[in-house]
């Protein structure tokens, strides 16, 4: 208590803080692993302690840093997909694909890349997991296809498409970085992020489908898939497949009408009050009304579907994330960049930075952070302000894959609490693979590179 009392006296550096931070992360990394402790339960734990020991943040204020949109956005979707995936209506759909395709395995991993990029450019990329998470890991259940492959494969197809200017994704993101550095800039910043991201993206999804051989399925599975003619739907399962075909419309016309026709109020209304997670649960109380579950199935579902350990290691992992703040750790970053780092070398630093903070965090909580400093490194590099931005929010899409991070946790929602389990680690490393990928692609002058194409 005493040391406690004199850290708080004389103003901790945030060398220490930061010192504190990496200690305490790695700590629950190592508890998670040897005794199985929810990594997020750490996460609160540890973020009582820097931000309220050491940082002096009030416990009520911490408590604040619960990332309680995100739990509410991923626990409707879940919600939803619980009982969607009870059906067995992925099944058939899975069944009907590799019918159709006569059993050819080549073709499953490239489909659900381009089908989520296709649905992440009209609809933005909240949409897209919705739907092609279920369907992938139904081939993995159904067909043996790699469980984190069925992961990479959307996430790497909507990373990038979900961020054109015409999306809500896009859109959002063009927003935050519009008050730095203005409206045409702003414009500009969507462009170059979607140039990089897509270049990036396909070499990504190049690698794992290659290093992960994803071709390769189990065979007995595929030929019973292959051998018999498609059952068709039963009438339970048409009326769910109708209840998924009206939210994922709700989901995705009003966003698209709305940003490309601004003055439209009635598309504005429903894009606010008729978001993903209303009409998830919308969608769920048409599942009852329509008697395609009774209590039993809900009971069944909410006991042993819904994946509570996963939104308890998000919190926990969003809450000490946010603690670093609280230890001036964030300040020191932006002052470093600024005033430290060599101009060549701050892309590829602006790049690292936003992704580590992005593995337990998303990208709209990292570009306000950043992207004030926009003007100051363009100055110190001779790149683009929009270039800089370009740098924050391509790091934050690359770790956004994290399991622990909402898109990571997203493109899961389709999967079983044991598959969920047998990729956590792998989908981590993934994440870091991804962001040592966009790292060396801005050290060899990527980013340079789509900066001179745009200026």
């Amino acid at each position: 208590a005493l040391a406690l009392q004199l850290i708080r006296r004389k103003k901790m550096s945030p060398v220490v803080g930061l010192i504190l931070f990496i200690v305490f992360f790695a700590l629950m990394v190592i508890l998670n692993n040897k005794w199985g402790i929810n990594i997020g339960v750490l996460g609160i734990l540890f973020a009582f302690i820097l931000a309220g020991w050491f940082g002096g943040v009030a416990p009520a204020t911490i408590v604040g840093y619960f990332p309680i949109s995100t739990i509410a956005t991923l626990f409707c979707a879940s919600l939803f997909f619980c009982y969607m995936g009870q059906t067995g209506i992925f099944n058939k759909v899975v069944q009907r694909i590799l019918h159709s395709t006569h059993g050819n395995t080549k073709v499953i991993a490239p489909a659900i890349f381009l089908a989520s990029a296709i649905l992440a450019a009209i609809g933005g990329a909240d949409p897209a997991p919705l739907i092609m998470s279920p369907i992938a890991f139904a081939f993995v259940t159904f067909a043996g296809f790699d469980p984190l492959m069925a992961v990479c494969s959307g996430y790497f197809g909507a990373g990038f498409a979900g961020v054109v200017f015409w999306g809500g994704g896009g859109s959002a993101f063009r927003t935050l970085a519009e008050a730095q550095i203005g409206e045409e800039a702003s414009y500009i910043f969507s462009y170059e992020s979607l140039l990089f991201l897509f270049v990036a993206y396909v070499i990504c999804f190049l690698i794992f489908y290659f290093a992960r051989k994803a071709w390769k399925m189990d065979p007995e599975k595929v030929k019973m898939q292959v051998s018999k003619t498609p059952e068709p739907f039963d009438e339970k399962q048409r009326k769910a497949l109708a209840v998924l075909i009206c939210v994922i419309i709700l989901i995705i016309v009003p966003t698209l009408i709305q940003t490309l026709i601004h003055a439209n109020p009635v598309t504005a209304w429903m894009s606010t009050h008729l978001a993903l997670k209303q009409l998830c649960l919308l969608g769920v109380a048409a599942l009852h009304i329509l008697k395609v579950f009774d209590t039993n199935d809900a009971k069944e579902i909410f006991k042993n579907k819904i994946p509570w350990g996963s939104f308890v290691a998000i919190g926990g992992c969003c809450m000490i994330v946010q603690s670093a703040a609280a230890l001036g750790i964030t300040d020191m970053i932006a002052n470093a960049l600024s005033n430290s780092v060599a101009p060549w070398f701050i892309p590829a630093v602006l790049v690292i930075a936003s992704a580590l903070l992005s593995f337990v965090s998303n990208a709209f909580a990292i570009i306000p952070l950043f992207a004030p400093m926009s003007a100051t490194l363009a100055a110190a590099t001779g790149l683009h302000p929009a270039t800089i931005c370009s740098c924050i929010l391509c790091g934050c899409v690359a770790t956004g894959l994290s399991p622990v991070s909402m898109g990571g946790s997203l493109w899961q929602i389709g999967a079983s609490e044991e598959q969920r389990e047998k990729i956590f680690k792998p989908q981590w490393l993934s994440a870091v693979v991804v962001m040592v990928i966009m790292t060396v692609l801005a050290l060899i002058g990527g980013f340079n590179v789509v900066d001179k194409i745009f200026y």
